[in-house]
């Protein structure tokens, strides 16, 4: 009787623990609150990757290239402030909650118009040289974690054939360092591949993000033709656009302040790569987001031309990245990134990261752009496979 009596004792503590664990997390989601909405001009045009943040912490997200954006904030976070700050346009600081009870979620900003006196402008490789100089003021520089979803779709002839998406940390120091140092992958996610041509990369594809971006290549000032191509601004600060054409490379372009000298910017025409940065409560640059593309013609093997039924030996093969930094932390002793070799000599397509559904069903992830929606329905509608079917046995 006594044994019975201990198995039941033990049987109500289990469904005592069950249901607490339960409680707490159904308060927990109810918690937080799910912003979502689009930033447009007054002229209704999409404002794309515009930096929206906490005016007192270092919280926020930033809209996609479609202008969309998604946020979740905790319920006692409802009475704060954010600040929406875009190149070209005025900063415009709005309550959470105010945004809360419009019915329409859309973010008006007003288009900042800019004509900088000539004679009051530095020579073009003067701002330039002013920036490198000052890039350990103004950017985070000290080692710092990075939270991200990096995303990449491959198609070729225009046709989807891969999806993989990654929920991982970097320990970074910014724009002043070559490298990353440390990557943790924690979660991810694959549909099934359906590449003929398997473009695979000897480390993960956030490596060769620092190796596009040219302020953290050492670029030889010197050696570049500078000139000046237009003006913007960023919050407060009117800025230059300087481009630069290294001799038989491809040209970039810097988004520098007259004021501080930040670089708020940076377009690259390899890859059609670009890094937006934004200022965290401290007024410290980050990076925000980042995106590039490659496409190639690749050579295929007869038998699959001949598949295809193909006049040619070559398909067009194109690879889109996407990288959002969710957050960002600087305090040493909450900085933790378990670093992993393997991430350092594998394509990130074949690091082998165990799908956990739970985790990316409860995920608020940025918004998907046009092009990564039309991926994702591509993958579904042209192979007959949903994509939850093809994550859960694409990644065991």
């Amino acid at each position: 009787m006594g044994s019975n009596s201990f198995k039941m004792n033990q049987a109500q503590k289990f469904v005592l623990i069950l249901f607490l664990t339960c409680f707490y997390l159904s308060n927990s989601q109810q918690s937080k609150v799910k912003l979502e909405g689009i930033v447009k001009d007054k002229k209704n045009v999409t404002v794309p990757y515009a930096a929206i943040s906490f005016t007192k912490r270092p919280k926020g997200t930033v809209s996609n290239e479609d202008g969309l954006f998604s946020l979740l904030i905790e319920n006692h976070e409802v009475n704060d402030s954010l600040i929406v700050n875009s190149m070209g346009y005025e900063p415009l600081k709005f309550k959470i909650q105010d945004f809360i009870d419009q019915e329409d979620k859309t973010i008006i900003l007003k288009e900042n118009i800019i004509e900088l006196s000539e004679v009051k402008l530095l020579s073009p490789s003067e701002y330039v040289k002013n920036a490198i100089k000052k890039l350990k003021d103004n950017t985070i520089s000290s080692s710092h974690q990075l939270t991200l979803l990096y995303r990449r779709a491959s198609s070729e002839e225009k046709k989807a054939r891969f999806f993989v998406e990654h929920y991982m940390k970097i320990r970074d120091r910014g724009p002043i360092a070559i490298e990353i140092e440390s990557i943790e992958v924690l979660h991810a996610r694959e549909s099934a591949d359906y590449r003929f041509f398997k473009k695979r990369e000897h480390r993960h594809s956030v490596i060769p993000m620092t190796i596009r971006n040219p302020v953290r290549q050492h670029m030889p000032i010197k050696r570049i033709v500078w000139k000046k191509v237009g003006d913007s601004s960023y919050g407060d600060e009117d800025v230059v656009i300087i481009e630069g054409s290294p001799k038989g490379q491809s040209s970039f372009k810097l988004f520098i302040g007259v004021d501080t000298y930040s670089i708020y910017r940076i377009e690259n025409r390899a890859n059609n790569s670009l890094y937006v940065y934004k200022k965290d409560h401290k007024g410290k640059l980050h990076l925000s987001y980042h995106s590039r593309q490659w496409t190639s013609k690749e050579t295929i093997p007869f038998a699959l031309q001949k598949q295809l039924k193909k006049d040619t030996n070559k398909i067009q093969a194109t690879y889109k990245h996407e990288v959002f930094v969710l957050n960002v932390e600087t305090n040493k002793k909450k900085i933790k990134v378990n670093h992993q070799e393997e991430a350092l000599k594998t394509d990130m397509a074949e690091l082998k990261i165990a799908y956990n559904s739970h985790f990316w069903k409860n995920f608020v992830a940025p918004p998907d752009t046009k092009y990564f929606k039309k991926i994702k329905k591509e993958l579904e509608s042209n192979y007959g496979v949903s994509l939850e079917k093809q994550f859960e046995y694409a990644n065991k």
